[in-house]
C-alpha cells in the first residue's frame, strides 16, 4: 500500500510494462489517422515512441517556490503528476470521456512510476488497439464494439447500431472494420481481441465514482441504452 505522505519512487524499466489507455481518433491535414489523448496533448505519431514531458500545469508547489528545480525535473517526477498515464484495470477507461474512440494496451518503459491504480511512464507506444463505441464504454458494456465510424470535420467517432441514433452520431460513415484495419496498419500493431474484455462482463463494471456518474448522467438515453 502506498504511503499517502510520500511520493511513489521511480524505477527504471528495461522490459515494457503493459497498461490500459483510451484515445480520441482524428485525421490530420494529410488525411492520415492519428490517436490523440483525451487530455490537451499532441497526437501520438506512428512508428515512434511517445516521450513524456511536463507542461508545468500540474506540478507540485515546490516547482513554484523553487523554479531552479525545473532544470532537473525529469518526467515522470515522483513529486509531480507528469508522465504518460495508463491504468491497470480496463473498467476505469469508461471515465476517459464521451469523445473516446480507441482503447488499447500500451507498452511503457524507461522511467516508470507505479501507483495503486496505474502507472506514469517516460516512454510509451501502443501494443494493441481496438475501436469502441464511446456510449457503450461509458455504460460499461465491453467490448463496446462499433459497426461503423462517422466523421465530422477531422474527428472520427465509432458507433454501434444501437447508439447510431444519437444526435451527435452523424457524419460521413465508414465500416468500422475498414477504419480499424487502417489504424492497425498505420501504427503497426495488432488488434486488441474481445476476449481481453470478457472478464468485465461477469461483474458490475467500473468503480463507485463511475457508477455514480452513470446513475446521475442527465444526458443518458433510456434504460435500453
Amino acid at each position: 500500500m502506498e504511503n499517502p505522505f510520500r511520493p511513489p519512487q521511480a524505477e527504471q524499466s528495461l522490459e515494457p510494462i503493459l497498461g490500459w489507455r483510451a484515445w480520441r481518433l482524428m485525421r490530420n491535414s494529410t488525411g492520415d489517422l492519428r490517436i490523440v489523448p483525451s487530455t490537451p496533448r499532441a497526437a501520438w505519431e506512428p512508428r515512434e515512441p511517445v516521450r513524456a514531458t511536463c507542461s508545468g500545469s500540474h506540478t507540485r508547489l515546490y516547482m513554484v517556490f523553487n523554479p531552479e528545480l525545473a532544470a532537473s525535473h525529469h518526467s515522470p517526477e515522483p513529486g509531480c503528476t507528469c508522465g504518460i498515464h495508463a491504468v491497470k484495470d480496463a473498467a476505469r477507461l469508461a471515465r476517459a470521456g464521451r469523445s473516446i474512440a480507441v482503447v488499447g494496451r500500451v507498452a511503457m518503459w524507461g522511467r516508470v512510476i507505479e501507483h495503486t491504480k496505474g502507472y506514469r511512464a517516460e516512454l510509451a507506444y501502443p501494443s494493441r488497439l481496438a475501436l469502441v463505441c464511446a456510449w457503450c464504454l461509458w455504460r460499461g458494456r465491453m467490448p463496446a464494439a462499433p459497426d461503423r465510424v462517422v466523421q465530422r470535420g477531422t474527428w472520427l467517432r465509432p458507433v454501434c447500431a444501437e447508439h447510431s441514433r444519437r444526435p451527435t452520431a452523424v457524419g460521413r460513415s465508414t465500416p468500422a472494420n475498414d477504419v480499424l484495419q487502417e489504424l492497425l496498419d498505420t501504427y503497426g500493431v495488432d488488434r486488441l481481441p474481445d476476449e481481453m474484455f470478457r472478464p468485465l462482463d461477469d461483474r458490475r463494471p467500473g468503480d463507485l465514482v463511475t457508477r455514480f456518474l452513470r446513475a446521475t448522467d442527465r444526458g443518458r438515453t433510456p434504460r435500453s441504452a
